[in-house]
């Protein structure tokens, strides 16, 4: 029987996914980037290949897993194996500047934002950039290398300092600063690129807002929802927004995401982050029948179901 097979770099965000999955009596097999050695020369297996590398993965010592990732989705790519996030959505996971082209095409609001691969560029574009604005890595992923300025000064002082901290791609934005209308992010989830559920993020404690259970191991609570959690899932959330991310989604073979906004004090919406290696929150889903992992695994049974041709 044929398998599925989860291309990953992080054993402790995968343990939700492989508790659903068991829970199918699903045939599936690991594929750790940075444990395992392929032979490329080979023909691959046949099963569903789900890609759950993340931008993130240097800050866990697999410094070159993205790379490798992208080697055998391209051997898988050729052999025409089907693949859940291909080699298109690993590319926009590990570069902002590429998934804010691809919003703009469906005339999505970004944040204003410049891109610099030096100090020196950092410095001159911050000279003639709008305050407030934010720092951001280009290849990131939980919230790295975000800090606020208000002055050029402060701004300058940081980036001549030792604290900076460089972008693995060497590549770092400016953004302009939204100010939210309230303290809160809203992070739109998708699955099989269809609307899955929304979720807010109290974001009053900084920008690192992964909502993977092992990021979140300090106390947590948040006042200013009901739950007291950091992330509330929004029940009947809405919004015409959600067809503009499902054509990107689809444009870009993005099959499983999480897409993040805010809104102003006018109410304008703007996007500012895709990830293609979404995680959720355990506490907020335990307050929802809504279960994101479940729900993955419920594709992945489904998509394996039509290679083996008979429902498992």
């Amino acid at each position: 029987m044929n398998k599925i097979f989860i291309i990953h770099e992080n054993d402790e965000w995968i343990e939700p996914l492989r508790v659903q999955i068991k829970k199918l009596n699903l045939p599936f097999e690991e594929w750790h980037m940075n444990k395992m050695t392929f032979n490329t020369s080979n023909v691959p297996p046949v099963g569903v290949f789900y890609n759950r590398m993340s931008a993130s993965s240097h800050t866990r010592g697999h410094r070159y897993a993205p790379e490798y990732t992208a080697v055998i989705l391209n051997w898988l790519e050729f052999y025409n194996r089907r693949i859940i996030n291909n080699s298109r959505a690993l590319a926009l996971e590990l570069s902002k500047s590429l998934q804010y082209k691809e919003l703009e095409k469906e005339d999505i609001k970004i944040p204003n934002t410049v891109y610099a691969a030096s100090k020196e560029q950092l410095l001159q574009l911050g000279k003639n950039f709008l305050f407030p604005f934010l720092t951001k890595h280009n290849r990131a992923g939980r919230g790295l290398g975000i800090k606020l300025f208000h002055d050029y000064q402060s701004f300058q002082k940081y980036i001549n300092s030792i604290e900076i901290q460089d972008s693995i791609d060497g590549i770092t934005l400016l953004q302009e600063y939204i100010t939210p209308k309230t303290a809160s992010i809203i992070r739109t989830e998708f699955v099989d690129s269809k609307f899955f559920y929304a979720v807010q993020v109290d974001t009053s404690k900084g920008f690192e807002l992964c909502p993977a259970d092992p990021c979140n191991i300090e106390d947590e609570y948040c006042p200013a929802n009901a739950t007291g959690n950091k992330f509330m899932i929004l029940d009947g959330f809405s919004s015409p927004i959600l067809d503009q991310y499902q054509k990107v989604l689809k444009q870009n073979h993005i099959e499983i995401a999480g897409i993040e906004f805010l809104q102003d004090a006018q109410g304008q919406l703007y996007t500012y982050d895709i990830n293609t290696n979404t995680n959720y929150n355990s506490i907020a889903e335990s307050l929802s029948e809504l279960k994101g992992m479940k729900a993955i695994a419920d594709f992945l049974r489904r998509e394996l179901e039509k290679i083996n041709n008979f429902k498992i």
